[in-house]
């Protein structure tokens, strides 16, 4: 036994690595060899039928290629949209400005304007539909400038080389060692419901301290908008992910509105903490840990399956049937304490019934998925992105400068290879306008140019003019290939791998007549060196995407989202102002300083301003009951209305009148409540209606939470540090 002990020791890792290298390297090599497949099919079978440029066919399936089969059929098929949509922009504006090169360029500068503008407010690949539209407008327009007459075949012959490209790379990803999303999604909503579910354990257990629970907000939120990103990409797998897509998108609305709901209870009791009360925390402790043991078990397994969880969803049905024996007995003597403690206490058991149900809706969604051709248990709302008109006219704006000035600068040198610096710099501008930091981006893009360059050189000048037939080609460019596929599937290089196939693809000169020239090369490649520094320069020097001015209209959006709630038509309210809020702070996140704190700062408004919304949402629905007498509904709309004001511009008299219409509105209420002319669910929208006036007006005599919805506009128009002030300049 002692003489084999050291060989299984030695073994063992050995066998684990093997095991675990399909999972981590294995993906990324598998991805490599799929990439240089479709790309030799592509330029195989355009030299084969004999297209003009058989490298733009190689060349698309860089610009599709990704890891997973439906991010590949997604890309493909917006860019499809996009190629045909800028392909009839390109021949009506050749119609109509053919004889007049000047004002076509500015024709085209205004559509990549709009297609720019479009790719802001859109998300996606929606988005990369818009940049197809505007990319392909130049890269069919500007050759045609030269050759009027050749227009509609070039047209033609460059959306055949686009087409075939998506081709082999969709048939490729499909059936050469398929890596699915829709698979890693289903892997992704069992781990987010059961950590979900722990934190809430945990959370009601009081086992978590605030910012414990702020940092998990942020990892729900990006949970929230990455899991929209890849559902919509899975749709196009299979037809069981389509079928399954309905259930994903209410599950993920589902678990939006649980993780509003279980901040919101969180939010209350701490501002009980601050105020003192706490005979009325302990009075709702017990409550707490009810629900906290109905959703741990016995064995303290939580649901690990979705089959898994039917027992919790009838635990959760049981546990809201007894509720309200359970919070008549934790207030069994409140009617003799005073009035403002049995508000915070009857406000308080509405957020945890209310997360209960929340819960209760997640769980549901959450087992429906495995019965995908059944009814849906509730319509599945659709997901709504916060499109900023402002930040999407700017950024159209930056791309059509640029275009003007890059097309200025070719028409004054005629530089033949001008016209690729021009595609080049417009279409990052049109490919990096939603990006957070798109200095960085179009860096990292330029550095992949600059090392696609000179691979191109070294395999075009030196490799390829000593093979001869195609077998030989394709094994002297796999080897470049395949380090350019190798950095797109490492997160951390993807977009200098990016750089690296594009600047490869189109500077090889694998076209029908293959070319050998240096100088042609070298005239190309600087051409789309000078593109991406052009539009890097622009992207820092043109309304930078980080500008203290930018990002203080953005949270100023972020806080008259209430606006929203406020004056919206009610019908599927709720999600869209939950949904687009959430949005709006992703995108204000994804930009912030966390070192200083900012995204704390965010992330606390963000919750103030859901906190209100929701409020707001549920004093609106009271104000609707028909049997409501006119003036009280005109108090509640008055309250409405005045919190709208406070929220568009908050100042200290405005909040001494929101907090008056508040107080008017909850006597209303209390008056209406004491008639007996309401049915059992015109009573239950105004005891909502009632909890949403003491959710408000604890909002706002709090300091804390009032002070989030000003302190960050103050900080951003105040800057604290010389280098902030040369960046308000």
């Amino acid at each position: 036994m002692s003489a084999i002990a050291p060989h299984a020791v030695a073994v063992a890792p050995w066998r684990s690595a093997l095991r675990e290298w399909p999972a981590s390297e294995g993906r990324a090599w598998i991805f490599v060899a799929k990439t240089i497949v479709a790309a030799m099919l592509a330029l195989w079978i355009a030299f084969r039928i004999g297209l003009d440029s058989p490298r733009t066919a190689m060349l698309t399936v860089f610009i599709v290629a990704q890891p997973q089969t439906g991010l590949v059929l997604a890309k493909g098929f917006y860019r499809i949209a996009g190629t045909l949509v800028g392909c009839a922009a390109t021949l009506i504006l050749l119609s109509l400005f053919a004889q007049q090169r000047e004002l076509f360029l500015g024709a085209l500068a205004l559509w990549i304007g709009l297609c720019t503008a479009g790719a802001t407010r859109a998300r996606n690949f929606r988005a990369y539909g818009f940049v197809l539209a505007g990319y392909t407008a130049c890269l069919i327009g500007l050759p045609a400038t030269q050759h009027p007459e050749l227009s509609f075949a070039i047209a033609v012959t460059r959306v055949s080389e686009v087409l075939l490209g998506i081709f082999c790379a969709g048939v490729v990803s499909d059936l050469l060692l398929p890596q699915t999303l829709g698979s890693s999604l289903i892997v992704t909503v069992r781990g987010s419901y059961r950590d979900f579910a722990r934190f809430v354990v945990h959370a009601l257990q009081g086992r978590l301290d605030h910012a414990s629970i702020e940092r998990a907000h942020d990892g729900f939120l990006a949970q929230v908008i990455a899991f929209e990103a890849q559902r919509d990409a899975a749709y196009f797998e299979s037809p069981e992910t389509r079928l399954r897509s309905g259930r994903l998108r209410l599950l993920n609305a589902d678990f939006m509105t649980a993780t509003t709901g279980i901040h919101l209870l969180h939010q209350f009791t701490e501002r009980l903490r601050r105020r003192h009360q706490q005979s009325t925390i302990d009075r709702l402790t017990p409550l707490y840990a009810a629900l906290a043991d109905v959703l741990l078990p016995a064995d303290g397994q939580l649901p690990a399956m979705a089959a898994e969880a039917r027992p919790l969803l009838a635990r959760l049905a049981g546990f809201l049937e007894r509720l309200p024996t359970l919070i008549a007995e934790a207030g069994s003597g409140l009617d003799e304490a005073a009035p403002s403690d049995r508000l915070d206490f009857d406000c308080d058991d509405n957020l945890l019934q209310r997360f209960a149900e929340d819960l209760q809706a997640y769980t549901e969604s959450y087992i429906s998925l495995i019965s995908p051709g059944d009814r849906l248990p509730r319509p599945a709302p659709p997901y709504v992105a916060h499109g900023d008109a402002i930040t999407a006219a700017l950024a159209g704006l930056r791309a059509t400068a640029v275009l003007l000035v890059v097309s200025a600068f070719w028409i004054v040198t005629a530089w033949p290879s001008g016209i690729g610096a021009v595609i080049i710099a417009c279409t990052l501008c049109c490919l990096f306008a939603a990006l957070p930091a798109p200095v960085a981006a179009a860096r990292g893009l330029a550095i992949g140019f600059g090392a696609g360059l000179v691979a191109s050189f070294t395999c075009g000048l030196l490799v390829l003019p000593q093979l001869d037939g195609f077998a030989l080609l394709v094994a002297g460019m796999a080897p470049f290939i395949m380090v350019g596929a190798w950095l797109i599937a490492n997160p951390r290089t993807a977009g200098i791998g990016a750089g690296y196939c594009l600047m490869f693809g189109s500077t090889i000169g694998l076209d029908n007549v293959s070319r050998y020239d240096p100088a042609l090369l070298l005239n190309e490649g600087f051409a789309a060196l000078l593109g991406a520094l052009i539009a890097t320069a622009a992207f820092a020097l043109i309304v930078p995407a980080g500008t203290r001015r930018l990002r203080l209209h953005l949270t100023r959006s972020l806080r008259r989202q209430v606006l929203l709630a406020c004056f919206e038509p009610e019908t599927g309210l709720r999600h869209r102002f939950e949904n687009s809020t959430r949005d709006l702070l992703g995108q204000l996140l994804a930009g912030a300083d966390r070192g200083s704190g900012e995204d704390r700062a965010l992330l606390a408004r963000a919750m103030a301003v859901l906190e209100a919304g929701r409020a707001v949402i549920d004093l609106r629905d009271a104000a609707t009951i028909g049997t409501l007498r006119i003036d009280s509904r005109s108090h509640l709309n008055g309250a409405v209305r005045a919190v709208a004001r406070l929220f568009q511009k908050p100042a200290a008299r405005r909040r001494q009148q929101a907090l008056a219409g508040i107080d008017s509105a909850g006597a209303r209420i209390d008056q209406a409540l004491d008639a007996s002319d309401h049915d059992a669910e015109e009573r239950r929208a105004l005891n909502r209606g009632r909890t949403a006036l003491h959710l408000l007006r604890g909002l706002l005599l709090d300091d804390a939470s009032y002070a989030a919805l000003s302190s960050l506009e103050t900080s951003l128009e105040t800057p604290s540090s010389p280098q902030g002030a040369a960046d308000a300049t």
